[in-house]
């Protein structure tokens, strides 16, 4: 009866210890990052027949929820889809027409590094002035 308490007693010590321990860090699970901001390129124009365009760029992932430094390439070519009315960043198809994006006043910048603000930047595409109502 001794040695079953005494069996008993240890298992108890060990569960609790057990228990109240401190999981150690694995070497392999990342630690938790802390919040690290992240800003966004916003694409703006003054002509409306090319709204179609800046939507598209705005609504694609790769220029969203970017850390600052981060180096953005931004689009020279966008695609239109003559029977759709749908823009692309590709060329899905023959009927797609090929426009020249020019970004803050027909510069030729090919690319935006993140600051620690969001970036706006303003389009034109003159082949689309075929387009113009």
């Amino acid at each position: 009866m001794n040695k079953i308490f005494k069996i008993l007693s240890i298992l108890v010590i060990g569960f609790v210890m057990f228990s109240c321990s401190t999981p150690t860090n694995d070497p392999e699970t990342p630690a938790p990052n802390p919040a690290v901001p992240t800003y966004s390129i916003t694409f703006t124009t003054e002509d409306s027949y090319i709204q179609i365009v800046v939507d598209y760029l705005n609504s694609l992932p790769e220029f969203k929820n970017l850390e600052e430094g981060t180096e953005v390439m931004l689009y020279k070519h966008v695609y239109l889809n003559s029977d759709t009315s749908e823009v692309t960043k590709e060329i899905v198809e023959i009927s797609a027409i090929d426009f020249t994006v020019k970004y803050d006043n027909n510069s030729e910048i090919d690319s935006v590094i993140i600051g620690n603000e969001d970036v706006e930047v303003e389009i034109s595409c003159e082949d689309l002035l075929q387009f113009k109502d």
